[in-house]
């Protein structure tokens, strides 16, 4: 074979070269994830990421649902369309960690902010009562605002506990209700300002939920509580929640 006719062949070679649709898969901040498994639904390859996250897919048109995950990180699927004589997209995976314990987790700038469990007291009398927590612990700068709440319930069951939102205000006393009039009383707690609409969605995952505001929150203190803890409604609610149970989950927003 002279030269001139291999190097033809070698270039005929090239251009036959099979695509493939390439991409990445990171964390949340944009760190790689590598050995995690990569499948195209509908095909039985499964890639694994390299050292930087990359991987490789058969080049097929058409809509493709993608599925990226690794053990410590919460499964994702994005969905990208490939169009016949067109470059192909670039896919991009982005994957949570896994939180290690349950408890509710801020996304911050380059990594989770689990908010601890602060203990919720009740200040007043039978008729009424102003109920608080003694400190906001957890300082964040997070916009938007994202929480992984990793948790054993279901999500019927977060539902039927009512897990809410509320902005916090700081009150030393207040005057409450009795049986001669109004009373003032100490309460030197933080409270409820007013409820913040929030929204629980299923992860990929059967104990993470993502949990995100529909407004974006201005700076001040926040908490997540459930059966009314911080709002009741009714009197004497607050005492039939069991002592263990009585927390909230509060947050400062800088």
């Amino acid at each position: 074979m002279t030269p001139r006719l291999l190097a033809l062949l070698v270039l005929l070679i090239g251009c036959k070269e099979t695509k493939t649709l390439d991409g990445q898969v990171v964390d949340i901040w944009g760190n790689p994830v590598p050995e995690a498994t990569v499948v195209m639904e509908g095909q039985t390859t499964r890639p694994s990421t390299d050292a930087y996250g990359n991987f490789s897919l058969p080049l097929l048109p058409g809509k493709q649902k993608i599925k990226a995950g690794r053990d410590g990180y919460i499964q994702e699927h994005v969905e990208v369309e490939v169009v016949a004589g067109e470059e192909p997209p670039r896919v991009i995976v982005r994957l949570h960690p896994k939180p290690e314990t349950p408890g509710f987790y801020v996304v911050g700038k380059g990594d989770y902010i689990r908010l601890e469990p602060e203990k919720v007291y009740s200040m007043g009398n039978e008729l009424a009562s102003i109920t608080g927590i003694k400190a906001v612990q957890a300082r964040v700068e997070s916009d938007p605002f994202e929480i992984v709440f990793h948790t054993d319930l279901r999500m019927d069951e977060i539902m039927r506990l009512g897990l809410e939102m509320h902005q916090l205000e700081y009150k030393k006393t207040a005057m409450v209700p009795s049986a001669l009039g109004m009373d003032e009383v100490k309460v030197n707690l933080w409270v409820s300002k007013g409820e913040i609409p929030v929204e629980v969605d299923a992860m990929r995952s059967r104990n993470d939920y993502k949990v995100t505001t529909s407004e974006t929150l201005e700076p001040g203190w926040y908490a997540f509580h459930t059966q009314d803890l911080l709002d009741p409604k009714e009197p004497g609610v607050f005492s039939t929640v069991p002592e263990s149970l009585r927390v909230a989950y509060p947050v400062a927003l800088r």
